[in-house]
């Protein structure tokens, strides 16, 4: 509630205007259809192992979009003979025809709201946007999770869930650059999707939520800005407890406010969630300050994942230098835990990153990246052990420089790339268990005959991983070739490797050999076809069994373009 109340003012802030542009329908054309249809078979075989797919599978997906005097509707689809094996469906259909500013979602679509409340979670229902001029309202309701239960077919107990429904809205005013936002989300299990079973004796609960939230950005001369936004979420995790709601948690208050639209019991928690900041845009300079706040346990319906309990500030500059050959990214930062004081030990982080891209000449150029994310954690009780305390850096730095060198006949391209990562642990009594050293390094080589677009490439590549149970190396060599036939009608392309594989159980030796083709007869048609072959050899002194074995995969598709 701290950040809303501050959000709320800024809706002063925001210009009055309003507008729209309707065209008539009648300079539209009747009717029109776009997009892609696609169909593949692909066979497996394999020797040595048991298969680790089906012999042969099937798949059709498809993306028209159909035009109706102007109104678009795009569709999506994706049909495979693996539906019998998903418990959730892999089979989803779903559109979303717009008209000017109305846009109206059906079917399976991924919606965002805010980063809070309904932020692309994929939901089974229906719903519309309304961006006429600067006003910006969205609603949406379906089914967010499908029920699953004890697996009949193998008499496996599966982890199953409830049927999932709810609704969010979005209403604001603005653009991208200058707005306000009010959102919601409301969901709710369905208790009566338990198949199997009885409800009261399951571990899985029905749970129930309700999260309220709102963003702004104001812009400034078109260079500095302001942005924050924020939510509340209230969470009951078993609207069916008799456990009541004791008078001295925290938040009482918040509960009565929400009880008429959200069950309210013992098991009700609520957590808030904010960021905010200040910026500044130059066409070749930015910088941005932000603050970042998350409750631990923060959760939302609509949301997928949150990185909770933590607290951080970061600063962020850019800039671009030399005409545009010398750009510049970089980020640093402090971040904790601990924001409630619940743990025994708070950790604290520096987080940095910087990003260089540097064209020297018109054909030498350079890319360099570094990041380091140190940790360390302080005691917030009388004692903790060492052992308990985390205090570690995790470093990594990326160099690759490239050369490109074109002529008349022929273009080559040398790229090399360097990366190293290093996770060292400073707690002495854990550091022998936890440090990691990664480094790995590439160099290919590309040859490209401008008149004849063939095209050839070579690689090697070593990959080292230094942990405490030993060492894993993998080095190796990469071929491949490209090229076009009969006006670029007929495709093929080959990409084979070879790598030597050492693990402390032991070496194995890796082939992969593939082949590519396409072959385009007519404009809108294409038939496809690849072929994959792998092979790994242990050698004859490999521990723990590894097993010789090879597989074998081939594709054939065809796409029509309309």
């Amino acid at each position: 509630m701290r950040l809303l109340i501050v959000l709320v003012m800024f809706l002063g802030l925001l210009p009055n205007a309003f507008s729209q542009d309707l065209a008539t329908m009648g300079q539209q054309k009747p009717f029109a259809l776009s997009g892609s249809l696609d169909v593949r078979g692909i066979a497996y075989s394999a020797d040595g192992i048991p298969a680790r797919r089906s012999p042969f599978m099937y798949m059709i997906s498809g993306s028209p979009t159909i035009s109706i005097y102007g109104i678009s509707i795009p569709l999506s689809f994706v049909y495979s003979e693996q539906e019998r094996n998903f418990r959730q469906p892999f089979n989803q259909f779903g559109m979303s025809p717009a008209y000017k500013w109305i846009t109206v979602h059906a079917g399976y679509r991924n919606v965002s709201f805010s980063p809070y409340t309904l932020a692309g979670y994929t939901m089974l229902g229906g719903g519309f946007e309304l961006n006429p001029g600067k006003l910006r309202i969205g609603f949406m309701y379906g089914r967010l999770n499908r029920a699953t239960t004890v697996d009949t077919t193998t008499g496996t107990i599966q982890p199953y869930s409830f049927s999932r429904f709810g609704y969010a809205g979005k209403v604001g005013y603005g653009t991208e650059d200058t707005h306000f936002d009010l959102s919601f989300l409301k969901a709710k299990d369905d208790e009566a999707s338990l198949k199997v079973g009885n409800l009261d004796q399951s571990t899985v609960r029905p749970a129930e939520n309700l999260v309220i939230g709102a963003d702004t950005k104001v812009t400034f001369a078109k260079k500095l800005f302001i942005f924050a936004d924020g939510a509340i979420s209230v969470y009951t995790r078993d609207f069916q407890s008799k456990l009541a709601l004791s008078s001295e948690v925290t938040g009482t208050d918040i509960f009565n406010k929400v009880n008429k639209f959200i069950t309210i019991n013992g098991t009700s928690e609520y957590y808030i969630a904010y960021s905010g900041g200040i910026g500044y845009k130059e066409k070749d300079f930015s910088l941005k300050v932000a603050y970042k706040h998350v409750d631990p346990n923060f959760q939302s319906m609509g949301a997928y994942f949150f990185q909770s309990d933590i607290e951080n500030i970061t600063i962020s500059p850019s800039f671009n230098a030399l005409k545009g050959k010398l750009r510049f990214l970089g980020s640093l930062g402090i971040q904790n835990d601990n924001t409630q004081k619940q743990k025994q030990a708070t950790t604290k982080r520096v987080i940095g990153m910087a990003n260089l891209s540097w064209d020297l000449t018109t054909a030498f150029g350079l890319d360099a990246n570094y990041t380091n994310f140190s940790s360390n954690s302080e005691p917030t009780v009388t004692k903790v052990q060492n052992k308990y305390l985390l205090a570690q850096t995790n470093q990594n730095i990326s160099v690759s420089p490239r050369l490109i060198i074109p002529a008349e006949k022929h273009t080559q391209v040398f790229l090399l790339s360097y990366n190293y990562s290093n996770l060292s642990d400073v707690n002495a009594e854990t550091q022998a268990a936890n440090n990691i050293n990664t480094t790995v390094a590439m160099l290919n080589y590309n040859l490209t005959f401008n008149k004849s677009g063939l095209s050839l490439m070579a690689g090697g590549n070593y990959t080292t991983n230094v942990l405490t149970t030993g060492t894993i190396t993998n080095k190796g060599a990469t071929l491949g070739a490209s090229k076009g036939f009969l006006k670029n009608q007929l495709q093929f392309s080959t990409s084979n490797s070879y790598i030597i594989s050492t693990l402390p159980q032991g070496s194995s030796t890796i082939l992969n050999l593939g082949v590519n083709t396409s072959y385009q007869p007519l404009r809108n048609h294409r038939l496809s076809l690849r072929v994959n072959y792998l092979n790994n050899k242990p050698s004859d002194d490999a521990k723990g069994g590894q097993p010789k074995f090879s597989e074998t995969t081939g594709e054939l598709g065809y796409t029509l373009s309309f």
